[in-house]
């Protein structure tokens, strides 16, 4: 989206990575005290994966090459081991990512994206991005994406993450 919208931006953000993928919380803390007032309220917009799929796609970025033998590498661990790191009270390295939840809500002052859609429903947020700008987008490719792994998630996995994370399961429901 950024690539394919950027003309339409006044502001571009590419790097740090840490910008670039920010929530909420670094947006009304970074970026918002830059912008001059407006008035009328701003739309905030994002995607949300099925929590599975966003854990899973977090196991295989972490499965790249140039990680194999850090902390944080996932390559030699199952996806079930992921989630046992997951889902611990401790967790190693290769499994300290937050939460969905998390990124599209700020607690001081409270926002929250108002705008979620989910991953998989991209023509839904293509439509509303088209009819908001009023250009027509449709990203050809999908661009950042992490490497290929046979996707393995046990209807187990599943179920333990209903039950430990059902907030995250909630925000998903509750995207368009």
């Amino acid at each position: 989206y950024m690539d394919h919208l950027q003309s339409c931006a006044d502001i571009v953000i590419r790097h740090p990575q840490s910008l670039k993928h920010m929530g909420m919380r670094q947006f009304v803390k970074k970026v918002l005290p830059l912008l001059p007032p407006t008035e009328e309220p701003f739309d905030y917009f994002g995607f949300v994966r099925y929590p599975a799929d966003w854990l899973w796609s977090w196991y295989c970025y972490r499965s790249r090459d140039e990680l194999r033998g850090s902390p944080t590498s996932t390559a030699d661990i199952s996806f079930s081991e992921f989630l046992d790191g997951y889902l611990a009270a401790e967790r190693p390295a290769y499994a300290r990512i937050g939460r969905q939840s998390m990124l599209v809500r700020s607690i001081r002052p409270s926002l929250t994206a108002n705008r979620l859609y989910r991953y998989d429903n991209q023509a839904a947020a293509n439509a509303y991005l088209s009819e908001r700008l009023g250009i027509p987008v449709r990203p050809e490719k999908m661009l950042n994406q992490s490497p290929r792994r046979d996707m393995t998630i046990s209807l187990n996995d599943i179920e333990r993450l209903e039950r430990a994370i059902p907030q995250e399961f909630e925000l998903y429901e509750s995207a368009r």
